[in-house]
């Protein structure tokens, strides 16, 4: 089960007073707790309400932009975090331990939600059309909203190789599982991503439900990580297999920003979207950079129309069985 903590904003807050470090101190402590335990689904701050506007719907459908600042701060929300849980009562115990978002003197509120699931609505092509929007997608979109630095995980040639993974099958997962049982094999996924991701020098861009962005300064050190996490799961002895979908494609950051955040985390989001089951999708360049080093092998070429994008791609799938 899925719930959101929302956070109430203050006086202070729509008034854009930020955060002290002890403050932000006390919230990153928290979340990072939920991250180590695969609870965390995402979490952020809002600004004030005058960096925002309300959409009216009268009662015949016209439309009217009302724009921020909105009065009634209490009923205004400053922040939120989704986390899963296995219970309404874990679910209670976690935010009980939620800390106190508020400037000093100030009361504070959090309310808690629980999200509907999609099978609990009537199933029809439109619920359909929800499963199919791509947790992938949803990773990528928000790295190009952010824009993080990735000064550490760039080559000295100004390039870097990024990484995405997505469990296949995740939603049909969780329903034979049940959420406890659940958690605890996302929590063994997460673990084991970070730890390859860690020994080939990577760095993680952004994590959500069971996906990852990681980005690598080696192209080389990025397909031994995902070699390294296939053959990790394919060794597992848990009853429950987890085939995860890996794409690789490199890019180059730090010359051309807006490129690149614009097309190669795009392209490399796309090309783990087209991978199925088990299997590592690498870019032409990306096949190029490492298949000379006589360390990796690859199926032949196949060119591939990736959504969203124009054009023919042409991609390799990597042979990982050991």
């Amino acid at each position: 089960m899925r719930y959101i903590i929302l956070v109430k904003a203050s006086k202070l807050s729509e008034a854009g007073e930020m955060p002290s470090e002890d403050m932000l101190g006390s919230q990153v402590t928290y979340h990072a707790e939920l991250a180590d335990k695969g609870i965390l689904y995402d979490a952020t701050g809002l600004k004030a309400s005058s960096f925002g506007w309300r959409i009216h719907y009268s009662p015949e459908g016209e439309r009217t932009m009302i724009p921020g600042p909105f009065p009634e701060a209490d009923d205004l929300i400053a922040g939120y975090t989704i986390i899963r849980a296995s219970s309404r009562e874990e679910a209670i115990e976690l935010t009980m331990r939620y800390p106190k978002p508020a400037f000093p003197g100030e009361a504070a509120e959090i309310e808690v939600r629980e999200f509907f699931e999609l099978d609990e609505f009537e199933q029809g092509p439109a619920v359909q059309q929800f499963r199919e929007i791509g947790l992938i997608d949803r990773i990528a979109a928000a790295v190009l909203e952010s824009r993080p630095d990735l000064g550490k995980a760039t080559a000295p040639n100004g390039t870097v190789t990024i990484l995405f993974t997505d469990i296949e099958g995740s939603t049909q997962l969780t329903e034979a599982l049940g959420d406890r049982e659940w958690m605890g094999l996302l929590r063994e996924h997460n673990e084991l991503i970070r730890r390859q991701m860690t020994e080939h020098s990577g760095f993680e861009v952004k994590s959500q439900g069971d996906g990852f962005m990681l980005a690598f300064p080696s192209a080389r050190e990025a397909l031994l990580c995902a070699i390294g996490i296939q053959r990790a799961l394919a060794a597992r002895t848990n009853s429950h297999e987890l085939r995860v979908r890996i794409g690789l494609h490199t890019g180059e950051p730090v010359r051309e920003a807006d490129d690149f955040y614009g097309k190669a985390v795009i392209l490399a989001a796309r090309i783990a979207a087209e991978a199925r089951g088990s299997e590592i999708l690498v870019s032409s360049l990306v096949r190029e950079i490492t298949e000379s080093m006589g360390q990796f092998s690859f199926e032949a070429p196949t060119d591939a129309e990736l959504k969203g994008l124009s054009g023919m791609y042409r991609l390799s799938a990597v042979r990982w069985q050991a």
